[in-house]
């Protein structure tokens, strides 16, 4: 799939070069390689490219001349081309746009080609607008939000050197994966894969539906990374391209991260519909792209060992060591931020409920700590002991030894060999909670070794670990001073033979329409992490409610490691994966989805109360999520009674209790519409309480259960007053027993049947 980084400097906007291959490295053969030109006319460029220039140029020079600019251009390129191109394609995309990429502004106009080792001048910021501010060199960890635009709006650049043309993606991922959500959770697990290793989250966001742009400016109304798709000269070749995060959107430059899929390849067994490996082509094509969306250029030589070489290869899956340097250059580690005692990456208590260690693999840090300028060359960490513990702390360098450099021309480029495991010089410290006392501080090795102790008996109590890079040679580190991201693992190991808990990774945060299918996704970034002891996943748990309790995948149940989901209202849902390894351990992550479009109902069963009472009563339907006070629940029929207590929604918003109808004795009978509304909602029930009258005991006027004498000369002083507008009558007439008005005959009888019975019913 390959993304090629955009052109260098301020050559003609037409599109990229290169073919991209579908397979092992092996089958680059069938293009033979792109060597660097010499710019004398001496390339051995591939049969069929030659076979195009030839057509193409009236004469040797000018052929000359053509296969130079043709090389020089394509340094970086950034667009994914397939492999396996016939003669007539080598020709069209000769005659259409001459091989040559978009253009992007150089990092220094002088020297086109003296970008950092795998990272473009520009990054995301913090709240994800693009910049070239490195302050000090430093990473900077950043918050994407990320849109898909609905099918229909312009879609793409013309600075690619392709048409623009309606968006296409949905339908195609409709039409692909059999379900929208579920092709878009593909596309999440794209980005959910460099979150893994980076200082990157993703948050999901609606999509104003605009054109796309080459803005790459924190917008409200849409993502700062959208992606889309449409054709691009159907199976032609290209597979994709993708923006980098240039801010300014200059005329005839492909900037702002946003990526373009060509939809042609949907269906392609071979490419974009494999299904071999969790659909790895399709992946690998999405987050080679979304990694020029990061900021990072072509890597060479084409070994099937880089995530961003510039031709797809399905041997490997995602994001690998060079491209993790390349995340830890621009936005640290996934804890990035902890470089100081205040902002340390918190592990929690090791020692209750139970014990257990820590494996983190693939940290990074970006520079000489003791006396350097760069703010990240230090990770601070916390854990805490509620018992004394042996605890064993190693920091091991990794990375390898491995030759990369950056793409000059297909395969080709200048490149050198990094022994990856000693550009830094690891060491820590390990204090007290507030930093004021020093347990140890462990620098016994050189760099490319690991740095080990156990401390002994460690004491209860709340520790802080730092670890740091004491190499002071990497400030310049020969020629090239910006190749010193050095990955590490870390492990604290508590106790005897506890091993680490396993890493889950749920995707990124996500949205989905209310009553639509949601995919979830947990076996594609997810992975175990203790090394001690061979080790695999066995089961996928899932707490998909946001309820605090695991229902999906728990055994005796069968694993699921892709469930699916229906939410009928709207709210935010914390999503929690749980993964458990063979050692039986648990690694836990959690994501938000943001449920829009709900219909609020409101429905159930009727109920009824006496006049004088209070009625608990509970709410039933959909999109009840937030209804957060009595307020919302009104009797918008009939009068006395009102509605008291504090709302419980349940998890899915179905349900709603804690409240209850407060019926004044004098409230009407009869039926009464009670309606409920939220933020985004409302639904009324037509009767639903029904208000019964309190037949009281007729003749009791002293209130004390018995009709009797003096209930007699109660009645009798008002049977002779007659009327109850008299003002000599006792307040509230309470002798008027069939509510007339007066006290006469009709009353009588009544009370004589009363008093008869004596005793209250």
């Amino acid at each position: 799939m390959q993304t090629r980084k955009i052109g260098r400097t301020t050559f003609a906007t037409i599109s990229a070069l290169v073919a991209l291959s579908g397979g092992a490295a092996s089958s680059l053969a069938q293009l033979g390689a792109f060597p660097a030109s010499d710019f004398q006319g001496k390339s051995l460029l591939p049969f069929q490219l030659e076979l195009a220039i030839s057509a193409k140029a009236p004469s040797t020079a000018s052929a000359s001349l053509m296969r130079a600019a043709i090389v020089r251009s394509m340094h970086s390129t950034q667009s994914c081309y397939a492999s396996n191109l016939s003669n007539e394609q080598w020709q069209s995309l000769m005659d259409q746009f001459q091989f040559l990429p978009p253009t992007q502004d150089p990092i220094d106009p002088n020297d086109p080609f003296n970008d950092r080792f795998n990272v473009d001048l520009y990054r995301w910021g913090p709240g994800g607008t693009a910049n070239s501010s490195f302050p000090s060199g430093a990473a900077t960890a950043t918050n994407l939000t990320v849109s898909f635009p609905n099918d229909g709006p312009t879609w793409g650049l013309s600075a690619s050197g392709f048409s623009t043309a309606p968006n296409a993606l949905g339908a195609s991922l409709t039409s692909q994966f059999g379900n929208l959500d579920r092709g878009r959770e593909y596309l999440r697990q794209c980005l959910g894969g460099w979150r893994r290793y980076g200082g990157i989250t993703y948050t999901e966001v609606a999509d104003d539906n605009t054109l796309m742009t080459n803005s790459a400016i924190h917008n409200n109304s849409r993502g700062d990374i959208r992606i889309g798709g449409i054709s691009l000269n159907g199976q032609g070749g290209v597979l994709a391209y993708n923006c980098f995060p240039s801010p300014g959107g200059l005329a005839g430059s492909l900037t702002g991260g946003d990526m373009v899929i060509n939809t042609a390849y949907f269906g392609d067994a071979s490419t974009f519909n494999s299904t071999s490996n969790n659909y790895r082509y399709f992946r690998n094509v999405c987050t080679h792209e979304h990694g020029h969306g990061l900021g990072f250029i072509h890597q060479v030589p084409c070994s099937s060992t880089k995530l961003m070489e510039p031709f797809i290869q399905t041997l490997t899956d995602g994001v690998r060591i060079d491209d993790r340097r390349a995340a830890g250059r621009n936005y640290g580690d996934r804890f990035s931020g902890n470089q100081s005692l205040a902002t340390a990456q918190d592990f929690g208590n090791l020692t209750t409920p139970a014990l257990r260690s820590i494996a983190a693999r693939d940290l990074s840090l970006n520079g000489y700590v003791n006396g350097g300028t760069n703010a990240t060359g230090a990770d601070f960490f916390r854990f805490t002991l509620d018992s004394a513990q042996n605890v064993k702390i190693i920091a091991t360098p990794t990375g390898g030894t491995y030759t990369t450099g950056q793409q000059s021309s297909n395969c080709s480029g200048s490149t050198t060999a990094y022994a990856t495991s000693f550009l830094g010089d690891l060491a820590y410290v390990l204090t007290n909670s507030d930093g004021t006392v020093t347990i140890g501080t462990v620098d016994a090795t050189a760099a490319g070794a690991a740095e080990t102790f156990t401390f002994s008996n460690l004491a209860a109590g709340s520790y802080v670990l730092q670890v740091f890079d004491n190499n002071a040679a990497n400030l310049t580190n020969g020629s090239n001073g910006n190749t010193i991201v050095q990955l590490y693992d870390l492990e604290i190991q508590v106790g005897t033979n506890v091993y680490a808990d396993p890493y889950a990774n749920a995707g990124i945060n996500k949205r989905i329409g209310a009553g639509l299918v949601c995919y979830f996704m947990g076996d594609i970034n997810s992975g175990i992490t203790e090394n001690r002891v061979a080790e695999t996943i066995s089961r996928y748990e899932w707490d998909l409610d946001g309820d605090g309790v695991f229902e999906t995948g728990v055994a005796p149940a069968a694993s699921v490691p892709k469930p699916t989901f229906t939410y009928v209202s709207n709210g935010t849902y914390p999503v929690t994966l749980r993964v458990r390894d063979s050692q039986g351990k648990t690694g836990t992550d959690t994501i938000n989805v943001v449920v829009f479009g709900a219909t609020t109902t409101f429905t159930g069963t009727a109920i009824s109360g006496d006049q004088g009472t209070s009625v608990p009563f509970t709410i039933v339907g959909t999109n009840l999520k937030n209804v957060t006070s009595a307020a919302m629940v009104t009797v918008t029929t009939g009068t006395g009674v009102t509605v008291s207590g504090t709302p419980v929604p349940n998890a899915m918003g179905t349900e709603v209790t804690g409240l209850s109808f407060v019926i004044d004795s004098g409230a009407s009978v009869g039926g009464h519409n009670v309606k409920v509304s939220n933020s985004d909602g409302n639904a009324t029930f037509a009767n639903f309480l029904t208000v019964n009258a309190v037949v009281a005991c007729p003749g009791d006027i002293n209130g004390d259960t018995f009709v009797d004498d003096s209930d007699f000369v109660l009645f009798a002083a008002a049977y002779d007053l007659l009327d109850c507008a008299d003002p000599s009558m006792p307040v509230g007439c309470p002798a008027d027993l069939n509510g007339d008005g007066f006290v006469d005959d009709a009353d009588f009888v009544l009370f004589s049947a009363a008093y008869d019975a004596y005793l209250c019913p």
